[in-house]
């Protein structure tokens, strides 16, 4: 459904008009502060950040309040896709969306570009980083596609963002990447997909021998630790989302490219070291409604629910991390970025076609989010929600 233009949007596009795409500006500079100064619950407080897209590929960082109010945005050279919250600091990074060659290192509270990475000539990146606990190194995902391994690239954010490590991700085609609650160890999904920069860098070229995988790796030394497969008749589903629970748990969302009617889980838990991955289903209404195909995962505040978004199906779905059960679905059309608020059951989604919404999966309540500049964005898949 296309977008309603209005005069914020029209102003924007003006002004990339004049300066280009890729120009380091930050429009909005209303500021985390100001708006912090205005309200005193600190849900009320909390501030989103998630990669955004305009309507003329124009493609930006961009921060909006609880209400929806947009603070800035940032343009991107090319299409973002998560955002690394770095601890204790204004950083956050903007890795491009796969096969990416730039990641930007930007100030949070104002969307300023404070340092620029490039990918090797035989790398890309792949959308995704996190920062270690001390802030230190950033870790990104990237595909050595001359021969075609993962790659774990490390980065030293205390010396200028010097790239000083790479690690085998044990794997094809790593995607999203956690820390473990120990700080020291981090998980990887494997997706099984090869790609090559030849062939447009986003193409499987190896559906039939797919092998993803669930990997846990020292971050210091790059050791492989821990690592779960899914069972040989589901080598299709590509691991591709996760998100680790306060306790270990790691909850993972799976896209498949098989048919459409195949019948194959989409939504997988495993905790590190004690029992297999372990597949979980909706009911027969709403896994079909997820047209094969997970988006983000989001565990809540008290690590006890977990959402998964299927934004091809219009829906996220609802989990219950402890019985390992199907809790409920909520209806979000093109609804894809997933964050935690601070209270138990409940998240805040973005989708891409601008929306914005407060979610009880406890009540299973939806409400939009009153702030209508939201609505002038087209929102990427991922959503963090930063501490204020």
């Amino acid at each position: 459904m296309p977008l309603t233009e209005t005069d914020f949007n029209s102003k924007r596009r003006d002004v990339l008009r004049l300066i280009g795409l890729g120009g380091a500006i930050t429009f909005l500079p209303a500021g985390f502060a100001r708006a912090a100064t205005n309200v005193t619950a600190p849900e009320d407080r909390a501030v989103y950040i998630s990669a955004s897209a305009g309507n003329h590929d124009d493609f930006y960082v961009s921060a909006f309040n609880a209400q929806g109010k947009i603070l800035y945005e940032q343009p991107l050279p090319g299409r973002g896709h998560d955002i690394g919250l770095r601890p204790n600091h204004v950083d956050v990074a903007a890795v491009e969306r796969r096969p990416g060659l730039y990641a930007l290192i930007l100030n949070r509270h104002t969307g300023e570009v404070r340092a620029t990475l490039k990918s090797p000539e035989d790398r890309r990146f792949y959308g995704h980083s996190i920062y270690s606990n001390d802030g230190r190194y950033l870790y990104i995902t990237e595909n050595d596609f001359e021969n075609a391994r993962g790659v774990i690239s490390v980065w030293d954010a205390q010396n200028g963002y010097k790239r000083v490590a790479e690690f085998d991700s044990f794997g094809m085609g790593p995607h999203e990447l956690h820390l473990l609650p120990d700080g020291e160890s981090i998980a990887i999904a494997n997706g099984g997909l090869k790609t090559h920069p030849d062939f447009d860098g986003r193409t499987p070229l190896n559906i039939d021998t797919m092998a993803p995988n669930l990997t846990v790796i020292n971050r210091q030394t790059g050791e492989k630790l821990y690592q779960t497969r899914l069972k040989d008749d589901w080598h299709k589903l590509s691991i591709r989302h996760i998100d680790v629970a306060r306790d270990g748990t790691i909850a993972t969302g799976f896209q498949y490219h098989g048919g459409l009617n195949d019948e194959v889980p989409l939504v997988g838990i495993w905790k590190p070291g004690k029992t297999d991955l372990h597949a979980l289903e909706a009911p027969n209404t709403v896994q079909y409604r997820m047209r094969q195909y997970c988006g983000s995962v989001r565990f809540d505040a008290s690590g006890s629910v977990f959402a998964i978004s299927c934004p091809r199906g219009g829906v996220i779905t609802f989990w219950d991390a402890q019985n390992h059960t199907f809790l409920t679905n909520i209806a979000a059309p093109d609804g894809c970025g997933l964050a935690a608020t601070n209270r138990k059951g409940e998240f805040v989604g973005t989708s891409g076609l601008g929306d914005g919404w407060r979610m009880d999966a406890l009540n299973r309540k939806r409400e939009e989010l009153p702030d209508d500049s939201l609505k002038s964005l087209k929102w990427d898949n991922h959503l963090q929600r930063v501490a204020t």
